[in-house]
């Protein structure tokens, strides 16, 4: 049973290690690709691109707490 538990504990914490560094990547490329279309943007715009960017580091700290906390109890 513990097998069968941890298992399932294992493939479900998989997709945490996987779709954040997904998103960081595909979000650095949109930011790359927009730099290159609009080179004459105003800082604002680039700052507002970057969050893209920033939302899936959040997210994947975030992650990283509550697992590390439920493992604590």
């Amino acid at each position: 049973m513990l097998t069968v538990i941890s298992f399932l504990t294992f493939w479900l914490v998989i997709p945490m290690f996987v779709l954040p560094p997904l998103a960081v990547f595909c979000a650095c490329r949109a930011y790359r690709m927009r730099r290159r279309r609009n080179a004459g943007a105003s800082r604002l715009q680039k700052l507002l691109w970057c969050v893209p960017i920033v939302l899936p580091v959040a997210a994947f700290m975030l992650q990283l707490l509550v697992l590390n906390t439920g493992y604590q109890a």
